[in-house]
């Protein structure tokens, strides 16, 4: 039991920080929340003049928890969002890439923005906790 309870905690806090990140080329030096959520949500794309191609993580548990912690968004609420939108043919959602192809991205695109738990790659401008 005490070894359940001792997992259970670990898993819960697994990602209990994430990382904003762009590109060391990006000129952006700071991002709010909200100017996060209307990125993610694509009502903007860009942010202090800045245009951004928003990533999202094909990690499930990190996707639900940023969607979370910055859009206020349950996975069910955000797929009845995008479905909205893709039917009045607004826009699409954020593209899920893998840790690796994220990575990718960020080196070879100045205008990405992503997250991660951990992130080896790119200049961090906001951890989320």
């Amino acid at each position: 039991m005490k070894y359940l309870l001792v997992a259970f905690i670990f898993t819960s806090y697994s990602f209990s920080e994430i990382s904003i990140f762009i590109s060391h080329n990006n000129k952006l030096t700071k991002v709010s929340n909200k100017d996060l959520a209307n990125l993610y949500l694509k009502k903007t794309d860009t942010i202090n003049g800045i245009k951004l191609i928003p990533i999202d993580s094909k990690n499930k548990k990190l996707f639900k928890e940023f969607y979370k912690k910055i859009v206020n968004k349950t996975p069910s609420q955000l797929h009845a969002y995008w479905t909205k939108q893709i039917y009045k043919g607004s826009t699409q959602p954020p593209k899920k890439l893998s840790k690796e192809a994220i990575k990718k991205a960020i080196k070879e695109g100045s205008h990405i923005i992503a997250y991660d738990s951990n992130p080896k790659t790119g200049r961090i401008l906001l951890t989320i906790k």
